[in-house]
């Protein structure tokens, strides 16, 4: 019985944001290919009492995302009593225990009404005080008008409030420009980063949401067919459903992209001794062992299949990068 793969590491490493420069391009907003204004007025909006902007906020993305929630059931989840608030970790993570994903967007004014204007909804963090006393507070963008300079939330009390972009800027900007999305898996919107997004996929199959993380993963190696990372989360979340030829095509895949990651070929010869393919199995681990002699996992990994039984004789063959097959 072979253990399941351990999830690439590199999924887990949170991604930190730098903090935009001061300045604001709203004259290069104008050329934008968007609408010169858009307003998403049917989504959800539910006051927000004292220090409860953040499960309000949430509620109201991911209502619009297709769950229908409230603030109430969200609060536990997220909102800390002792900071009064709620830590952007949280807000992210989330969604995935409704099967969504939360996602981190670039932190610019262009990916936010790029986003407005493809119907999505944006959660942004804000500082309505001071750098050195800040007045931390979520809102939520449904809307811009690029003539006006203004932007339109839902916060506070009030379904819609209009900022002068500069004003809206300065807050956002003293909150290191943090926003987010929340989608279905399997949807990738304009204005992620891929890491984000993986992230966001690595939640849920965390949460062992299986397919859906499968989902996210598939549509992460459609829409950045050169990233190891999307196709390493196809092979994982395809291994925990039990698909271990899936995985085997995912994980080979990867190794084309990162040719001498360990984990990934430790991986791959579990998913081949799942498939009986013994000799193809132990070819996969020799390789990672070559690299790293002393790693226990890789030494357990090669002990589970020199003790197995070949089952198949129509294995796909495997070569170690960089020897002749």
């Amino acid at each position: 019985m072979y253990k399941a793969p351990p999830v690439t590491g590199a999924l887990c490493i949170l991604l930190l944001l730098q903090a935009c420069a001061a300045s604001s391009p709203y004259r290069e907003l104008d050329s934008l290919p968007i609408a010169p204004a858009a307003e998403l007025s049917d989504i959800p909006f539910y006051p927000q009492e004292a220090y409860q902007c953040g499960p309000a906020a949430l509620a109201t993305v991911v209502g619009q995302a297709g769950v229908d929630v409230s603030p109430e059931t969200l609060q536990p989840l997220v909102y800390l009593p002792g900071r009064k608030g709620s830590l952007q970790f949280e807000m992210l993570a989330t969604p995935a225990r409704y099967g969504l994903l939360g996602v981190q967007i670039k932190p610019s004014m262009q990916a936010l009404f790029e986003l407005v204007s493809s119907g999505y909804p944006v959660l942004v963090l804000q500082n309505l005080g001071l750098e050195s006393l800040p007045v931390w507070h979520y809102a939520v963008v449904i809307g811009y008008n690029l003539e006006r300079r203004r932007v339109l939330l839902r916060s506070g009390l009030d379904p819609k409030v209009s900022y002068r972009f500069g004003r809206f800027e300065k807050t956002w900007a003293r909150a290191d420009h943090w926003a987010m999305v929340v989608v279905s898996p399997g949807e990738v919107p304009i204005a992620v980063e891929p890491l984000a997004y993986l992230q966001a996929a690595n939640v849920l199959e965390r949460l062992q949401r299986y397919p859906s993380a499968r989902r996210a993963y598939l549509a992460a190696a459609d829409h950045w067919p050169d990233n190891a990372l999307a196709w390493a989360g196809a092979g994982n979340s395809a291994f925990a459903l039990g698909a271990f030829a899936a995985a085997d095509a995912a994980y080979r895949r990867a190794l084309e992209l990162d040719p001498d990651n360990v984990l990934l070929l430790n991986n791959l010869a579990v998913a081949l001794g799942e498939q009986g393919c013994r000799a193809e199995a132990l070819a996969a681990v020799d390789c990672a062992l070559r690299q790293q002699p002393d790693n226990p996992v890789l030494e357990t990994t090669a002990e589970e299949i020199r003790q197995s039984t070949a089952r198949q004789s129509d294995c796909r063959h495997f070569s170690c990068p960089g020897t002749t097959p």
